[in-house]
Formats: structure tokens, C-alpha cells, sequence
């Protein structure tokens, strides 16, 4: 089944370092993965990025650009018609239109979504160590439902 994977919460929360974490692990654990966005593949080590690869004969593509007012519903989209994704991860507000781009998704493309957010932790100098253990996690629950 289609599976939407939006990671929610406010601003500055570690949704875009969990989802880099999730893409180089993702990369890293299927070293087969063919690279369909950007060729080559990268994950940029700072700001918002995409990454779309095919991974056992599904298309997976991340989204890290979920603040408001910048779109995400196109994106998401552009994911869904022209990479026919089966599989997206992105990141998301609490609220707003982020949110209900992710519903459109569901709405109009029949994707399933499942609703997660990062790890909180105070101590800032495990945020890294959390973000880490979250992308685990998120690549653990797609393995798990069998989805890749």
C-alpha cells in the first residue's frame, strides 16, 4: 500500500536532521538502491533536501522542506505523479497547511499515512544520538510492515 511518513512538530524540532539520518541510513542499508534523485545521489549535510531512490522495486522519496508557505503540497505531488513514489517520508507542522498537504495525499493520491515526531530530549548535546535512534526506528517500522 501508498505510505505517507510525516514526521510533525514546531519549528526546529530535528524533523529535517532525522529524515538526513533516515536517507543516508536508508542508502547505507540497501547499498543496491538505484538513484533516481539528484543523480548522483547526495544528502546535503546542511538544509532542506529530496532524495528519490527505488529500493527493492519501490520507490521511496524524502521530503525535508515542510515549513508553512513553502508548498508541500506540489511536492508532494511532484513525488506521488512524476517519481511515482510508494513510499514518502517528509516533515510537517503541527498544523496548518502542511498538514493538510499530507492529508491531500491521502485524500487524492489513496496514500495511507502514518503520523510520527521526533524525539525530544533537553540535553542539546544528544540531539544528534536521538535523531539517529529516530531514523532507526523509522527504517525498523517500514521494514516491519513490510513496506520495503
Amino acid at each position: 500500500m501508498k505510505t505517507v511518513l510525516a514526521i510533525l512538530h514546531s519549528g526546529d524540532k530535528g524533523k529535517t536532521e532525522t529524515l538526513r539520518e533516515f536517507a543516508n541510513l536508508l542508502i547505507y542499508t540497501y547499498p543496491s538502491f538505484r538513484p533516481i534523485f539528484p543523480i548522483p545521489t547526495t544528502v546535503s549535510a546542511t538544509g532542506d533536501f529530496r532524495l528519490v531512490v527505488e529500493i527493492n522495486g519501490k520507490i521511496i522519496g524524502i521530503e525535508s522542506q515542510g515549513d508553512p508557505k513553502t508548498n508541500l503540497q506540489n511536492r508532494l505531488i511532484d513525488l506521488a505523479d512524476t517519481f511515482h513514489c510508494e513510499i514518502i517520508l517528509c516533515s510537517s507542522r503541527t498544523r496548518g497547511d502542511t498538514v493538510s498537504a499530507v492529508d491531500n495525499l491521502s485524500h487524492t493520491r489513496g496514500f495511507q499515512t502514518i503520523w510520527t515526531s521526533t524525539y525530544q530530549i533537553a540535553n542539546t548535546a544528544n540531539h544528534n544520538i536521538v535523531n539517529r535512534l529516530k531514523a532507526k526506528h523509522l527504517l525498523d517500522l517500514l521494514q516491519g510492515l513490510t513496506l520495503i
